[in-house]
């Protein structure tokens, strides 16, 4: 009984073959897949060509330091003029403090009130270097 039983257990070659080719492991990395990837490693790993100093961007760094330097140079100079004559030594002292807003605002040689009070904060004011 055991060789008739065998023989019903046999399967043609042909389903064991086909059998066989589907119970393979499925592949992860398909070749799409593998080519994709490729390209990307390929992109990401080739050398990027290093841009060069063109001439326009040499010459537009020239000019912006020049427009600083000429910025710089005005405000500067700016600054530099507030020195009027009102900001003097009034009183005659030999040093200019707040003696002098006190004998400028009694003179009130054409002076207004903005002036003086600009004056007296020049020599308070705690960010400057002190020199008028």
């Amino acid at each position: 009984m055991t060789g008739a039983h065998e023989h019903n257990e046999r399967l043609p070659e042909a389903l064991v073959d086909e059998l066989k080719r589907i119970d393979r492991a499925p592949e992860v990395i398909t070749s799409r897949v593998d080519r994709s990837l490729t390209s990307m490693a390929h992109d990401q790993f080739t050398p990027r060509r290093i841009p060069r100093w063109q001439p326009q961007s040499a010459w537009r760094a020239a000019a912006a330091a020049c427009v600083l330097v000429v910025v710089l140079f005005t405000t500067n100079h700016l600054w530099e003029q507030d020195d009027t004559p009102i900001y003097a030594d009034v009183d005659g002292s030999g040093q200019i403090d707040i003696a002098d807003v006190l004998a400028l605002a009694r003179t009130q040689d054409g002076v207004n009130q903005a002036d003086i009070d600009a004056f007296a904060y020049r020599l308070v004011a705690l960010d400057r270097d002190g020199t008028l």
